[in-house]
């Protein structure tokens, strides 16, 4: 029996700087945050701890979004799962061949990619080439993210194969979203939802909160 991969996002900007270039030449995947070091072996709440510290002291939100990109890049991925790198319209897909390390030639504001994995590269498609469900869970706004619900397609289209969905006879679909780091949503709504059906939905998500 083959084992579906797991897959990943990783967008080529670590450190707000576009290094898809440095990252085919060198043949790495990379995310930023430089100055905190080597993660090897830190848990997510020791990742938690040394970003809510100097030289970033992140706190709420973009400390949880933070702590759960670089978990994600550290501990998640592994040896054979399949990386997708979207750049525009472009879609690169490579191969994960390292465990994670850190290199300190470009642990440094300039170069600012110390946090590394060696990969493969395999393919690039475009992006219409992508199903509709693949390109929507691109609009995620991470450097990092799961992309394993898409394994079959991402896995497909790295080796240069089609891939052709199979029929939905349910006429449903699956939607997870990502309400809070380490708390996703999902749901499966109608492919036919209407425009009426969506407002009443959204009131109905609107009314569920609890006042403390």
């Amino acid at each position: 029996m083959n084992l579906v991969k797991k897959a990943w996002l990783v967008r080529p900007y670590p450190h707000n700087k576009k290094r898809l270039d440095e990252f085919k030449t060198k043949n790495i995947v990379a995310v930023g945050w430089p100055g905190i070091g080597n993660l090897t072996g830190k848990s997510r709440e020791e990742l938690k701890d040394i970003l809510s510290k100097a030289p970033y002291n992140l706190s709420g939100l973009a400390l949880g979004n933070a702590y759960a990109i670089i978990d994600i890049f550290v501990n998640q991925m592994q040896t054979g799962d399949l990386v997708l790198v979207p750049d525009g319209d472009d879609i690169f897909f490579a191969e994960i061949i390292s465990n994670y390390y850190h290199e300190p030639s470009v642990d440094n504001d300039t170069d600012g990619y110390p946090h590394q994995r060696t990969v493969i590269w395999l393919a690039n498609t475009s992006r219409k080439q992508l199903t509709k469900e693949l390109r929507s869970s691109l609009k995620v706004h991470r450097t990092t993210a799961d992309l394993s619900r898409h394994s079959e397609e991402i896995d497909a289209l790295a080796h240069g194969k089609l891939y052709k969905p199979a029929d939905n006879t349910s006429g449903t679909v699956d939607i997870s979203y990502p309400l809070r780091p380490n708390h996703v949503i999902s749901f499966t709504i109608p492919t036919d939802m209407s425009q009426d059906e969506a407002n009443r939905l959204s009131t109905y998500f609107a009314s569920l909160y609890f006042v403390k």
